[in-house]
């Protein structure tokens, strides 16, 4: 847990500044050589102030992580609320692209955390964790949609991780900058992953 948990606004923005700013720092030297003393100079703290928010870098990641998985899938971040939007009348199809917008562009904006977690997950227990509990989301809110579709003669736990896993690796590919396409961007990627993705639950 963490070593103190802020209360007032003062002490909430210094701990916001330092998960911005320790952000920068792992996505500019990487989680392994980023140090607490890299992340107390670009934010202009001393150490004893780092150490009342988070125990060790560790720390501070973990929770850039569950930062990074409440950014990702929820609709305060410009996601779907699928059940308001169907009530709404809204149609599955732009749902669907308001909800797949949100994702990639929160992968986006939080690749390199995305990336460390995916690196950290294979050597360290707890970001494994951290990291399958981010892609059960992921997998769980799929579900959910092909649910509202109304698709019938599928097991709908298998569609689920398939289109899932196709969401996540164009999601990762865009994210750090496709090698084929350098220039690549959401408004070229979101029509045919939406396209992709409706035609297969329509």
């Amino acid at each position: 847990m963490l070593a103190l948990e802020p209360k007032t606004h003062k002490s909430k923005q210094t701990k916001l500044k330092i998960l911005s700013v320790a952000k920068d720092v792992f996505s500019q030297r990487g989680f392994q050589k980023a140090t607490v003393k890299d992340i107390t100079t670009a934010a202009d703290l001393g150490y004893g102030t780092f150490y009342l928010y988070f125990k060790d870098k560790k720390e501070v990641f973990y929770a850039l992580v569950e930062q990074v998985e409440e950014e990702l899938f929820t609709a305060a971040h410009g996601g779907s609320d699928l059940n308001r939007d169907y009530e709404r009348g809204i149609s599955s199809y732009r749902a669907l692209r308001k909800d797949l917008r949100s994702i990639l562009q929160s992968f986006k904006d939080n690749d390199s955390v995305l990336r460390f977690s995916r690196e950290l997950a294979l050597i360290d227990d707890d970001f494994k964790t951290k990291y399958e509990s981010m892609r059960a989301r992921l997998i769980e809110r799929t579900r959910q949609i092909l649910h509202k579709s109304g698709l019938h003669s599928v097991d709908l736990s298998i569609a689920a991780v398939a289109i899932a896993g196709m969401i996540e690796s164009t999601a990762l590919e865009w994210a750090k900058g496709s090698s084929q396409d350098p220039d690549l961007d959401i408004e070229r990627v979101l029509p045919t992953l939406t396209k992709l993705y409706f035609k297969a639950v329509s």
